[in-house]
């Protein structure tokens, strides 16, 4: 049986020198840390949990992945680490306390996919705003009336899937410049689309 995603190589549990140097606060520590683990946390605050569907704005999604490695590189939660168990674990746990301070201030949170898991439940405490039948319709009007096949993948890509701006340009062969103004473009043009139907004014 393969291992689950927490017990594969882990860097901070497996590696004694990084590990060390994280907890001393060591500038190449904390880089290496933070490429190493920004995927986990780009798919915590892209495609959410329990009730909580991920941000619906890239730009929120990029100051919830700060917000969260700031509260993981604090001196406290560095030394809070056993370097025992998997840090993948570890720094989710920081993830999803970060989002859940960040619902219980009232923001709003939305995806652009359009789909909806059945089997997620909506939790009466957090404020998640999660896209209704007419929603989804106009959210899916307009990703089907993108057809120019750079911002095709740009949509699927980075708007779905949460890839990184760097794996998408490496995918498909664009500078991450291009890809990155195809990103704000595309997110100007969906927020015009659901003003226009009376959605996220």
């Amino acid at each position: 049986m393969p291992p689950a995603p927490d017990e594969k190589l882990d860097l901070l549990r497996d590696d004694a020198r990084v590990r060390e140097a994280f907890r001393r606060g060591e500038r190449w520590a904390l880089a290496e840390v933070y490429r190493v683990y920004s995927p986990l946390v780009g798919m915590v605050v892209t495609h959410g949990f329990g009730g909580f569907r991920g941000f619906f704005n890239p730009a929120d999604r990029d100051d919830a992945l700060q917000a969260i490695f700031t509260a993981a590189f604090d001196e406290t939660a560095r030394q809070r680490y056993n370097g025992i168990d998997a840090y993948a674990a570890f720094l989710r746990g920081i993830a999803h306390n970060v989002v859940r301070k960040m619902l219980e201030k009232g923001a709003r949170f939305r995806r652009t996919d359009g789909y909806e898991n059945p089997e997620d439940k909506v939790t009466d405490s957090a404020e998640v705003s999660l896209l209704d039948v007419e929603e989804q319709r106009v959210v899916r009007q307009f990703m089907d009336g993108v057809q120019e096949p750079m911002e095709q993948a740009v949509l699927d890509r980075y708007f779905v899937r949460g890839e990184a701006e760097e794996t998408i340009a490496k995918e498909i062969g664009e500078t991450r410049y291009r890809v990155r103004k195809t990103i704000a473009l595309l997110t100007k043009r969906i927020q015009v689309h659901l003003k226009r139907y009376g959605i996220g004014a």
